[in-house]
């Protein structure tokens, strides 16, 4: 008697889920499930629309209250919301009417002077990258 086996065993298969098609009521479940998920997202944003409108209102309360009672902090809130601001929003920003003068073009060079420190610090970097040692003939 040969200890061989006969024949290959027959592995058994695994149903794809693609394969299957989906009955009526599953795809009617599906279609529920997905309505639900889109007016529950609907509902989620116009929420947070709302909370951004409330701060945005509160926001200009606030910045009126400041400037009757503490002007050097409605600078330093122009300032910091500036300085986190993209270019085309500061803009924007410095045409507000309660927005002291001079914070922009103090922002403007802040910001210049950060740009100017990173392209030294990345010309460090690329030069001890390189094995150079011409960084420390880069200007501090």
């Amino acid at each position: 008697m040969s200890k061989r086996m006969p024949r290959k065993p027959v592995k058994a298969t695994r149903k794809k889920r693609n394969e299957v098609p989906m009955s009526a009521a599953m795809q009617a479940a599906m279609f529920k499930v997905a309505n639900v998920a889109a007016n529950m997202s609907k509902k989620d944003e116009a929420t947070q629309q709302a909370a951004r409108k409330a701060i945005a209102d509160t926001i200009e309360e606030w910045v009126a209250f400041l400037t009757e009672n503490d002007p050097e902090a409605v600078g330093d809130f122009y300032y910091e919301i500036c300085m986190l601001a993209t270019a085309g929003n500061r803009r924007r920003i410095a045409k507000h009417a309660t927005m002291p003068e001079g914070i922009f073009e103090r922002v403007e060079d802040d910001l210049q002077i950060q740009k100017e420190e990173a392209e030294r610090e990345a010309a460090k970097a690329r030069a001890k990258d390189d094995g150079d040692d011409s960084a420390d003939l880069v200007p501090a």
